[in-house]
């Protein structure tokens, strides 16, 4: 199951890279933000270029203890 929602979010990424260039980054954002909650993403494996709004929705909907640089979960 894992290896499936790799891929797909591997495809679903590259897609956006190519056919939007990074005009919307809120769908691709709200993905990494529920793969973090589910624990099979930590957020320095997060785009660069989409962590600021990953960082903001796992504010509100409080968990920004999640949006930290570091790679060690406690």
């Amino acid at each position: 199951m894992k290896l499936i929602r790799r891929a797909l979010e591997a495809f679903f990424f590259w897609l956006w890279v190519l056919v939007k260039g990074g005009e919307s980054i809120m769908p691709f954002a709200t993905i990494y933000v529920y793969l973090i909650l589910d624990g099979d993403k930590t957020y320095p494996r997060v785009p660069i270029k989409i962590r600021p709004e990953v960082k903001r929705q796992l504010t509100v909907l409080g968990y920004e203890e999640l949006a930290t640089n570091s790679a060690f979960s406690f």
